[in-house]
């Protein structure tokens, strides 16, 4: 479950026991759906945006550019009551976040807490809100960033925003239906991971992250430049990628990109073994980046075991890579 919590998102953190169901401090809150609120796709959650803000096109939640503040939803597995100390004060000053005030509430019978600080991340000090709501069997975090500089009102619309929250578990809701993309893994031992993130996840188990032996999981995600590239850029752009995993490499295997073409889409693939830092073991890493006018996409395959096998099955899933536009 700690490995869970780590892959999911920078501010989760390791689960201990925690019922705040016998909290007798928690401030109930009655939220009735109105023509303000707007579905989380992808998720069984709604919520009144704060004033500004519209759905992110990178990630699941909300984002105010000229503000630069923005609201991210992630979803944990398991029971919301367990996951409550995982957002421990010691650990998060960790991450850089300063704990200063948490509220428990119940939103609509289900139990939430308020969690409001400050964070100093890449030199600059942020507002943090964050809200966790859920019942027995899953979890939502609710992560709003504000820069330092923001307004009380902003800051205060933001908290409102996260307090307007409506947990549906009835709601329907499918993770892939937050991408503007498909691939088809059929066929192939990879499953849809059981965990919402900011990229489309598969792992071997459905798992996140893996508890098999090889661990194999195949991440896509979306990016976007801010202008026009040459196609040496797009080449670098791919070994600038690639070169962040922390792997000692093994040294008799050439890391060039090749050009691939997957439908109308081109870009480049790279791929090569190396030995994973913290768990000593042999890795591979596949990376394909798929180019479509200004936005790109990632394909990222990572497995410990059956190499060739997974190497063909990654190569498979990423000809099937279509997006809708």
């Amino acid at each position: 479950m700690k490995n869970t919590i780590a892959f999911c998102f920078l501010f989760l953190l390791p689960l201990l026991s925690f019922s705040q169901g016998i909290n007798s401090k928690a401030i109930k809150v009655t939220n009735n759906l109105n023509a303000n609120y707007t579905d989380v796709t992808g998720t069984k959650l709604t919520i009144i945006p704060p004033r500004g803000f519209s759905k992110s096109k990178t990630f699941t939640g909300f984002n105010h550019e000229l503000a630069g503040s923005s609201i991210v939803v992630t979803e944990i597995p398991g029971d919301v009551n367990r996951n409550f100390i995982g957002f421990d004060k010691k650990y998060l000053i960790k991450s850089g976040v300063v704990t200063e005030k948490e509220t428990f509430y119940q939103i609509n019978g289900y139990d939430a807490m308020l969690i409001e600080g400050k964070q100093v991340a890449y030199g600059k000090t942020y507002y943090r809100q964050m809200l966790v709501i859920g019942d027995i069997y899953r979890t939502y975090l609710l992560s709003a960033s504000m820069l330092s500089t923001s307004s009380e009102k902003h800051l205060a619309e933001v908290k409102a925003s996260l307090l307007s929250v409506i947990y549906n578990p009835d709601q329907k809701s499918d993770i892939t239906d937050r991408f503007d993309f498909t691939v088809d893994v059929s066929g192939t031992v990879l499953k849809k991971a059981n965990m919402m993130l900011s990229s489309l996840t598969y792992t071997d188990d459905g798992n996140v992250p893996s508890k098999t032996t090889e661990k194999t999981a195949m991440t896509i995600r979306k990016s976007t430049l801010t202008k026009a590239v040459s196609e040496d850029d797009k080449k670098q752009l791919c070994i600038k990628l690639f070169e962040l995993y922390p792997l000692e490499w093994v040294s008799d295997i050439k890391r060039d990109p090749k050009l691939i073409k997957s439908g109308n889409l081109s870009g480049y693939e790279i791929y090569s073994m190396g030995k994973n830092k913290e768990l000593y073991k042999q890795e591979m890493i596949y990376q394909a980046i798929l180019f479509n006018n200004l936005d790109y996409y990632v394909i990222t395959g990572i497995t410990y075991g059956k190499f060739e096998e997974n190497l063909s099955m990654f190569k498979k899933v990423m000809k099937t890579f279509k997006p809708y536009k």
